[in-house]
């Protein structure tokens, strides 16, 4: 007994766009802030902010700039990270947000 299976050309071809996907990703990659931590990451992983933006402009440091942000202590911002999101420090905060951006940009 025997069975034919149809269809692995399709999964093939679904493999092959997601390789190409994944490939365009290699290298560095500039994200806008907004796109990276979308209102519904910052809902799931915060009790009270809707926005990236509402969570800076939440926090003791005024930020206009990219400069202004990178003036924060890294100390400082990783207790305000660890206060108000369920992340332990800025980096775990910055790397669940692009692991999400990156399921997002492969079409799975």
């Amino acid at each position: 007994m025997s069975v034919q299976i149809d269809g692995f050309g399709d999964l093939a071809d679904q493999l092959d766009s997601l390789a190409g996907d994944i490939e365009s990703l290699d290298g560095e990659n500039e994200i806008p802030i907004n796109e990276l931590f979308r209102p519904q990451f910052m809902q799931t992983h915060t009790e009270e902010f809707e926005s990236f933006e509402g969570f800076i402009d939440a926090s003791p440091w005024t930020v206009e700039t990219e400069a202004d942000f990178e003036a924060i202590p890294e100390d400082e911002f990783d207790a305000y990270v660890a206060e108000h999101t369920v992340f332990k420090d800025w980096e775990s905060m910055l790397s669940a947000a692009g692991k999400e951006w990156v399921v997002r940009q492969i079409s799975i």
